[in-house]
Order: C-alpha cells, then sequence, then structure tokens
C-alpha cells in the first residue's frame, strides 16, 4: 500500500511543476524544468528556474513539495499528531529554501 501512495505523491508532485511551468508559459515567461549544473558539487536542484532574469539578474526558480502522511519519515508523527507530515515537510522546505537563497541560480541563454 505504501508504495501506491509514493506513485501517487510523484505524480502529484510532476503534476503541480507541469501547472507551474504552464502558468509562468502563459504569462510568456519561458523556463527550464528540473534543470542541473546550477550548483557545483551538489546535486539538490530547484524543480524549475525562468529562462529569463527575474530580479536583480538573477532567474526566479521553485520547488514544489507534496507530502504524503504514510511516507516512512512522517508516520509515526502523522499517526499520533494532526499535520504533522505538513509540519515536517515545512521545516525541510527552509533549509531547502536557505540553500536555494545563497546560490545564484544565473540564467541559461
Amino acid at each position: 500500500m505504501h508504495g501506491v501512495y509514493m506513485l501517487l505523491c510523484a505524480s502529484t508532485h510532476h503534476a503541480l511543476n507541469d501547472i507551474i511551468a504552464r502558468a509562468c508559459a502563459s504569462a510568456g515567461v519561458p523556463v527550464s524544468k528540473e534543470p542541473s549544473g546550477l550548483c557545483p558539487g551538489d546535486i539538490r536542484r530547484p524543480d524549475g528556474i525562468t529562462l529569463i532574469p527575474w530580479q536583480a539578474g538573477k532567474a526566479l526558480a521553485w520547488d514544489a513539495t507534496v507530502t504524503s502522511m504514510l511516507a516512512d519519515s512522517y508516520i509515526h508523527q502523522s499517526a499520533t499528531t494532526a499535520g504533522a507530515a505538513a509540519e515536517l515537510a515545512a521545516a525541510r522546505k527552509v533549509i531547502w529554501i536557505h540553500f536555494v537563497a545563497i546560490h545564484s541560480f544565473p540564467t541559461k541563454n
């Protein structure tokens, strides 16, 4: 059963990123989904970036989070506290945002 939920989360994550990319495209903003090589020596990457400068010559980056309260990393807390999976995911996202904030994502030409 756990595998089904993980597939659903992955599918939802993919759909959410498609919605964001299509919204940017409809506004005339080209994007690159899941770009690699932005931060040398680090395998983490945002879900997407704009291909034109957004502010101060930097691209806008986004990273969507979809959680499942049945994931191994959340199930214990979810069983005892309502909203625990969302709170834990939010805390992890804050760490990711700090990582993104200290890196400059140059636009690709």
